[in-house]
C-alpha cells in the first residue's frame, strides 16, 4: 500500500529546502556577541544637528524607497540554478549570508527601539527596521 500516515506526510511537508539546511551550518564565522547600551542610547542628544536630524527623519518618513525592493517583472520566475554549479553555490551562498544579515539587523534595530526610551532613538531604529526588514524580503525573493 502506498498511502502515508499523517505522521509521514507531516515529516515530509517539513524537510527543509536546501537553502535553510545551508543556513543553518556552521562555519568558521563566529558570531561575536555584544549587548547593546540602551542606557547609553537614551541619553544621546542630537540637540546640536537637530536641523539635520528632522530632514533625515523626514526623508525616512517620506519613505521614497518603499516600491524600490520589488523583483523586477522580466525576472519573475527566473532559475539560476542551470548555471556553472560552483557559480551557483557561491550565488546562494552570498544571498543566504546576506539575508541572514538583513534579517539580524532587523530584528536588533526592532529590539532597540522597543527598549529604549529617547523617541529620536525609536523613531530612527524603527524606520531602519522595517528597511532591513525590506531588504531580506527583497534577498529572500531569489532563495
Amino acid at each position: 500500500m502506498n498511502a502515508m500516515t499523517d505522521a509521514e506526510q507531516l515529516q515530509q511537508e517539513h524537510v527543509l529546502n536546501d537553502s535553510t539546511q545551508r543556513a543553518q551550518k556552521n562555519t568558521l564565522l563566529d558570531p561575536r556577541f555584544y549587548t547593546t547600551d540602551f542606557d547609553a542610547m537614551d541619553r544621546m542628544d542630537i540637540g546640536s544637528v537637530r536641523g539635520q536630524w528632522d530632514a533625515l527623519m523626514a526623508e525616512f518618513k517620506a519613505d521614497p524607497n518603499n516600491g524600490h525592493f520589488e523583483r523586477p517583472v522580466d525576472m519573475l520566475g527566473k532559475d539560476y540554478s542551470h548555471l556553472p554549479d560552483e557559480l551557483y553555490q557561491e550565488f546562494v551562498d552570498f544571498l543566504i549570508s546576506s539575508v541572514t544579515a538583513e534579517f539580524s539587523g532587523c530584528v536588533l534595530y526592532a529590539e532597540i527601539r522597543r527598549r529604549v526610551k529617547n523617541q529620536d532613538m525609536k523613531d530612527l531604529f524603527g524606520y531602519m527596521a522595517r528597511d532591513e526588514s525590506r531588504h531580506a524580503g527583497f534577498i529572500n525573493q531569489w532563495l
